[in-house]
């Protein structure tokens, strides 16, 4: 086999591209692993030779051409030396030159063929696809049981595009040496790369057939299998590519996540234990949890970043998305705590300490919660986040006019679209809601095409019952920004919620789940759609959905109990409205409407009598 393969069978280029940079490594690997049978003719060419190969190890091409040169000035007739130059022009670019001295080694010494394959591989890359054929297919009559021809004149059709003539070349190979995986393994590698999964599939499984231990095969049959949807013969893929090398992490992470695909959370988490056995690395801790966070299964995600943050690979990052985690899962305690972890010198820590903050605050810690909102705001002034959780945390503690003057004062300094939602949310939670509503008035008629303006008007306008009004609202900020999935949303919701339109209702919330997919509150007016239009089946599906990404969310878990109680699965109504009332006793500024749980409460009283409604 030739020295130095110049372009690999997985990374090929489209004919007269730039050359590809060369696999230093495997250059040096098949360079100390080639040995020459050929006798050179004096002491001193070979001393040559050998020097040549040494600079070649070191990357010095051009020296090694040098060295050659010498060494054929006792030894010009060598086909070994001549095709080593060639071999060195190529490796520096100069494929001019290694076409010349190729085409002297195939003139003097045409049955050599070490000198005929370089000749091809260099055509090949100049863009010669017919002459490379040519030498290529001589090579292969000189030795059929050689591999190398074979691979390069199927690299050859896979950059001329015509894949089928290079499956046809791997067949021949399969011939020539009955048993040989490379050229299966080595074509269907590189049609995967290529997204020809319908020639790429049964040529990898013709490589695995061959040898039962090729993990890249097997791996690559299993990202085929997993993208068709065959989620279950991919998990069988991986599982015998294990078998061969348990501890490959990412074979393991790979079965983890198709495994959470499959339903499996027991079987994801053995993957998972086990890769994370084998590695200290928090970055592929926290891509565990958010593998596991997809799946839905934050408590498992939880677990994962709690076990690091106890270990070895503890770090910022994994208490910073611990945080996030459990704040998801509204133990805010607990998220308050993984979030103190993180330190002043992290980049996180700013992040951290806002949402430490907030979680104190929504834990009852008031005190602690205005401590760190008050250091923040000190450090960034300008910074209007800061200054609206500091003001909903004076909320939360009972002194509802320190949160209005604190956002009032922000809106002097910084009348930002946040700034006046915040204020006008809290003029309205304090009953104040005609001031909110010409607060909002006031800022939509300075910034028309200020659509979060338009949208936290629309909001407070059906709050305080005008109807009318929102939607003309919510309608105009679709005017400004035809893509505002939330104010299709809101449209498509309150369409439902008041028996008109479904239509269009529907027809609005589609797109917005177009526009921003597997949103809980999204795929809850959905399925409320679909509840009020008499649809119970299809809106317990829906809902359900909308629970597995919502599933602190008082609401939705309102509409599911009701979608259940209409298609006579009581028993289920009464453990999604129970849930409800439990995250409303926890939390109960999540009540929407502010009744909520009390509605709640009759329907669970009701539940007997068939007679359940809102």
């Amino acid at each position: 086999m030739p020295l130095l393969a110049l372009v690999g069978l997985g990374a090929v280029a489209a004919p007269g591209s730039r050359r590809p940079q060369v696999d230093r490594s495997a250059m040096r690997e098949a360079i100390s692993a080639a040995a020459t049978d050929e006798r050179l003719a004096s002491s001193s060419s070979y001393a040559y030779y050998l020097r040549a190969k040494l600079l070649s190890l070191e990357g010095d091409h051009r020296g090694a051409v040098d060295a050659l040169r010498l060494a054929l000035a006792t030894d010009d007739n060598s086909p070994h030396l001549l095709t080593q130059l060639g071999e060195e022009y190529a490796r520096l670019g100069d494929l001019k030159s290694a076409e010349r001295e190729l085409r002297r080694v195939v003139q003097r010494h045409p049955t050599y063929y070490a000198g005929r394959m370089m000749l091809g591989r260099v055509l090949m890359e100049a863009g010669k696809p017919a002459r490379a054929r040519v030498h290529l297919r001589r090579a292969i009559q000189l030795k059929p049981r050689e591999t190398e021809a074979y691979l390069v004149l199927a690299q050859l059709h896979l950059e001329s595009r015509t894949p089928e003539q290079a499956v046809k070349v791997v067949e021949e190979l399969a011939t020539a040496l009955p048993g040989e995986a490379a050229g299966y393994r080595r074509l269907g590698l590189a049609l995967a790369d290529r997204g020809d999964a319908a020639r790429a599939e049964p040529l990898l499984a013709r490589a695995i057939e061959r040898d039962p231990g090729d993990v890249e095969s097997l791996t690559a049959l299993a990202q085929l299998q997993e993208k068709a949807g065959r989620f279950s013969a991919a998990e069988e893929s991986l599982a015998r590519a294990l078998e061969r090398e348990p501890d490959n992490q990412s074979v393991l992470a790979s079965a983890g996540r198709i495994a959470l695909r499959l339903g499996s959370s027991v079987r994801a988490r053995a993957y998972f234990d086990r890769l994370l056995s084998l590695s200290d690395d928090p970055d592929l801790t926290v891509r565990v949890a958010f593998s596991l966070l997809s799946a839905h299964d934050s408590a498992s995600a939880a677990e994962v970043l709690d076990g690091a943050r106890k270990g070895r690979e503890a770090s910022p990052r994994v208490s910073f998305y611990a945080g996030l985690v459990h704040e998801r899962m509204r133990h805010f305690d607990v998220a308050a705590a993984a979030y103190a972890e993180v330190p002043l010198s992290s980049e996180l820590f700013p992040d951290a300490r806002a949402r430490r903050a907030v979680c104190l605050s929504l834990a009852g810690q008031h005190a602690a919660a205005l401590a760190l909102l008050r250091e923040a705001v000190s450090e960034r002034p300008d910074d209007t986040e800061s200054r609206i959780q500091l003001a909903r945390a004076l909320e939360r503690r009972g002194t509802p006019e320190e949160a209005v003057a604190t956002l009032k004062e922000a809106v002097a300094r910084l009348p930002s679209p946040d700034v006046y939602e915040a204020l006008a949310s809290t003029l309205q939670r304090q009953g104040r809601a005609a001031e909110a509503l010409s607060l909002l008035k006031d800022a939509v008629a300075r910034q028309p095409r200020e659509a979060a303006l338009r949208y936290a008007l629309g909001s407070v306008l059906l709050a305080t019952g005008d109807e009318a009004g929102a939607l003309t609202s919510m309608r105009g900020v679709l005017e400004v920004e035809p893509d505002h999935a939330a104010a299709m949303n809101f449209i498509g919701y309150v369409l439902a919620q008041r028996g008109r339109d479904y239509a269009e209702a529907e027809r609005l919330v589609r797109r917005a789940l177009e526009l921003r997919p597997d949103t809980g509150s999204f795929l809850d007016s959905l399925g409320w759609i679909q509840f009020q239009r008499g649809d119970h089946p299809r809106a317990v599906e829906t809902l359900e959905r909308a629970v597995e990404l919502e599933p602190e969310e008082p609401v939705i878990l309102e509409h599911l109990g009701d979608a259940y109680h209409r298609v006579a699965r009581g028993a289920d109504a009464a453990r999604a409205w129970k849930r409800a009332l439990e995250v409303l006793a926890a939390h109960p500024e999540a009540a929407d409407p502010p009744d909520q749980r009390a509605l709640i409460e009759r329907k669970l009283k009701l539940l007997s009598t068939g007679a359940v409604g809102r």
